[in-house]
C-alpha cells in the first residue's frame, strides 16, 4: 500500500501552517484539488482536527519518546496526523494510520526514520488502545497518560484540552479553575452554524425556504436567530444566502450582543446625525445595525485594508443594495470631523480568545504579551471613535476576547483619560457585559465569547 493522497495533502497543509503560513488559504486551496466531497471532508477534518489537538498529541509524543521528542518539523507533523486518527477518529483502523504514517516518513523524512515512527505508534496502539479499542478504553487509556501531572491542574488542562499553556494559567486566574475548564473544553467544541434572519423578515418564512432548499434549521434564543441542524455544503450554503438577502451567517452570541448595544440609541440624535461602523469587515454586525436603524439614519462602514473592504462590499451590497456607504480609512486616523456621529460601533482587532474554536491554528499563534498588544491599538481606537461622537452619542465597544487587558482595562483607563465619556447602562442598569461561551451552553443557549460595553458622550 503506497501513500495515499489525501493523507500526503494533509500532512502538506500541516507543514505550510507549520512554516508560518496562515490555515485557511492554504487548507481551501488543497480542498479544490479533492476528487469528490468525501475526500475533501476528510482532509478537512485531518488538518483542522490535528491542528486543534497538537498540545494533546505533543504530550503524548513526548511521554512516548522518552521525554526526548523529535525536533524535526516533518517528524512531528507526521506522528502528530497519526496520532489524530488513532485517537480521534472512530473510523480509521489504528494499523492503516500507522502504516500511511510509515509511508508519509519514507517519502517525506527518510527511510531511517520509518523504524522511530512505526514503534513509537505500535507501543500506543498497545498502551492506549489496546486490542479491542472502543471509545471508552481509548479515553481511560489516554488519561493514563496524562496521570502523572493531574494534580498541576493548569498543566494538565494546557495539556489535555490542547491549548497554550500561558492561556491557561491567564484563565484560572481570571476565572478559576472551574470556570477555566469549561473555557478550556469549550474550545474544543463542534463550531455550530448560526444565521440571523434580518429586520421585520418572518423566521417562519426563512425557515421554510431554507427547508425547500434542504437545510432545516431550529429558531430560539435571539430575535432572528436560526441555528443549522446539519452543517451544509459551503456551495449550498452560499447559493441560499444569495436568493435570501435578508440572511446572513452570524454567531449566536454576537447576535445577542449587537442588539444589546445598539438598543436604546438616542432616536433623536441618530435622525440628524450618522451611525459608524468603525472596524466593519466581513459585514454581519454592519448588515445587523442596518436592519436595527430607521431608514432614515444613515450607516456608514470603514476598514482599513482593500481585501476587508473586498469582503464588506460583498456583504452589504447582497443585504443592503448599496444603502451603506463604505469607506476605507484607518480609525487610528479617521477622515471625518469630531461630533459627527450619533453612534459608534467599535468591534476592533483583539487576541480572539473568545472564538478559538473557529481557528484551529489561532491558539498556537497567540503570544502571551498579544492581549497587551492589542489593548494599546483599541485604547487608540476608543479615543478617536469618542472624539468623532456628537454630545449625547453612543460608543458601542466590542470584542471576541475574554481577556480583561482588551475589555475592562482599556475601558478604565479610557473613562479616567476621558471626561466626557460615561457609563450607558441598559433598563437594569448594566453597561458592560461578559458571554463566556460555556455558561451560554450551560444556560441552554448557544454562541462563542464576547465582551461588550457602552458608553455615552456627555454635553
Amino acid at each position: 500500500m503506497s501513500c495515499e493522497p489525501v493523507r500526503l495533502q494533509a500532512l502538506e497543509v500541516l507543514l505550510a501552517v507549520e512554516s508560518g503560513e496562515n490555515l485557511d488559504p492554504v487548507l481551501d486551496r488543497a480542498l479544490n484539488k479533492a476528487p469528490d466531497p468525501r475526500a475533501a471532508a476528510f482532509l478537512a477534518e485531518l488538518v483542522r482536527g490535528t491542528l486543534q489537538w497538537q498540545g494533546r498529541y505533543d504530550h503524548v509524543i513526548t511521554e512516548f519518546s522518552r521525554k526526548r521528542p523529535p525536533n524535526d518539523p516533518v517528524l512531528v507533523c507526521i506522528l502528530r496526523l497519526a496520532l489524530h486518527q488513532m485517537l480521534s477518529l472512530d473510523g480509521v483502523p489504528a494499523y492503516a494510520a500507522i502504516h500511511q504514517a510509515g509511508e508519509l516518513c519514507r517519502l517525506k523524512a527518510g527511510r531511517n526514520k520509518v523504524g522511530f515512527v512505526n514503534g513509537m505508534l505500535q507501543a500506543i496502539r498497545r498502551q492506549v488502545l489496546g486490542e479491542n479499542p472502543s471509545p471508552e478504553r481509548r479515553e481511560e487509556g489516554l488519561r493514563n497518560v496524562f496521570a502523572d501531572f493531574e494534580s498541576d491542574r493548569p498543566r494538565w488542562l494546557s495539556a489535555w484540552y490542547s491549548l497554550p499553556p500561558w492561556l491557561v494559567t491567564r484563565w484560572v486566574k481570571n476565572f478559576g479553575v472551574v470556570e477555566a475548564e469549561g473555557l478550556c473544553a469549550w474550545t474544543n467544541k463542534s463550531v455550530d452554524l448560526h444565521l440571523h434572519v434580518l429586520g421585520d423578515f418572518s423566521k417562519d418564512e426563512a425557515q421554510q425556504q431554507l427547508a425547500a432548499s434542504g437545510i432545516e434549521t431550529e429558531a430560539g434564543g435571539a430575535p432572528g436567530l436560526l441555528t443549522v441542524l446539519e452543517r451544509p455544503s459551503r456551495a449550498l450554503l452560499r447559493e441560499c444566502l444569495e436568493r435570501m438577502p435578508f440572511l446572513i451567517v452570524q454567531d449566536a452570541t454576537v447576535q445577542r450582543a449587537t442588539n444589546w448595544l445598539a438598543s436604546g440609541l438616542d432616536s433623536d440624535l441618530i435622525a440628524n446625525h450618522p451611525v459608524l461602523d468603525m472596524c466593519a469587515a466581513p459585514g454581519g454586525k454592519t448588515a445587523h445595525l442596518r436592519a436595527m436603524l430607521p431608514d432614515t439614519t444613515v450607516l456608514v462602514a470603514m476598514d482599513n485594508r482593500p481585501e476587508r473592504l473586498n469582503l464588506l462590499r460583498d456583504t452589504t451590497e447582497r443585504v443592503a443594495a448599496g444603502q451603506v456607504p463604505l469607506l476605507m480609512a484607518d480609525g487610528e486616523y479617521p477622515p471625518f470631523a469630531p461630533a459627527t456621529f450619533g453612534g459608534i460601533l467599535l468591534d476592533g482587532p483583539c487576541s480572539g480568545t473568545g472564538v478559538l474554536r473557529h481557528h484551529p491554528d489561532g491558539r498556537w499563534r497567540l503570544k502571551a504579551k498579544t492581549p497587551e498588544r492589542k489593548a494599546v491599538t483599541l485604547g487608540m481606537l476608543a479615543h478617536r471613535a469618542a472624539d468623532l461622537l456628537a454630545p449625547g452619542g453612543r460608543l458601542m465597544y466590542g470584542t471576541c476576547s475574554l481577556e480583561p487587558e482588551e475589555n475592562d482595562q482599556v475601558l478604565a483607563k479610557l473613562l479616567k483619560e476621558r471626561t466626557d465619556l460615561v457609563p450607558d447602562p441598559d433598563a437594569e442598569g448594566i453597561w458592560r457585559r461578559y458571554w463566556l461561551p460555556q455558561e451560554n451552553q450551560a444556560a441552554g443557549g448557544h454562541g462563542d465569547g464576547f465582551f461588550a460595553a457602552r458608553l455615552r458622550k456627555t454635553d
